[in-house]
């Protein structure tokens, strides 16, 4: 946990230091009012009681800060891999058939079951320039699951932040505008000091799921689940 901990802090270090934020026009979930609707991710669902309240308590403290726009609480998980959009008839490279999906599907279990379930601990709250975000320390397995994707299956989407870079984490709020980043700047580094970690959980399961926009909701439905048998 020691080398995530270190590159937690300077993503704390770049956030702390930036004159703005990403924009939700400027992000992935833009896409979603250009018409494409549903996007696939492999992801951990965020259910443990304990760890949900301390979202929520975090959420309390920034919710009203100008800009900031919390995730509801059916989107909390913790990304392994995106996948890339789906679409009857793929026009891009980011876009894959509902035979691609199949496919991906199918080929993930060997890749994500023979997992064992293994522990972690939500680290502090942080940000990137996109999202403020819980941190997640597990020892390096999501990331070593991340890139077993992206080096195991065929047509999945891949970004910048994948394989060595990826930092697993649970996004809880996007941006707006830049208009509150001092207030948020200042919140957060208070609640750094109050709440130096958080609870410990354990992940069992990983699932590839839809996310859909309909009208301004995003809502979640599984399309495959990978209980971690070790």
């Amino acid at each position: 946990m020691t080398e995530l901990s270190s590159e937690f802090a300077e993503a704390w270090r770049r956030f702390q230091a930036a004159d703005s934020v990403r924009l939700l026009e400027e992000t992935l979930e833009s896409e979603w009012t250009r018409g494409r609707t549903d996007y696939a991710a492999f992801l951990i669902q965020i259910t443990d009681p304990a760890v949900r309240a301390r979202i929520a308590s975090v959420l309390e403290a920034v919710a009203s800060i100008p800009g900031v726009e919390p995730y509801p609480e059916a989107y909390w998980h913790a990304t392994i891999k995106g996948v890339g959009f789906m679409a009857g008839q793929p026009a891009r490279d980011d876009e894959l058939s509902p035979d691609d999906i199949h496919r991906i599907a199918e080929e993930a279990r060997p890749l994500l079951e023979p997992t064992p379930p293994f522990p972690a601990r939500i680290g502090q709250v942080n940000a990137f320039a996109e999202v403020v975000f819980m941190e997640v320390l597990d020892g390096g397995v999501i990331r070593s699951l991340n890139k077993r994707l992206l080096d195991g299956i065929a047509g999945i989407q891949r970004q910048p932040v994948d394989g060595a870079y990826f930092l697993p984490h649970i996004s809880i709020a996007r941006f707006s505008s830049s208009d509150g980043l001092p207030q948020l700047k200042e919140t957060l580094a208070r609640l750094r000091d109050e709440q130096p970690a958080g609870p410990a959980f354990t992940v069992r399961d990983a699932l590839l799921i839809r996310a859909h926009l309909t009208g301004e909701a995003l809502t979640f439905e599984t399309l495959a689940a990978y209980p971690l048998r070790g």
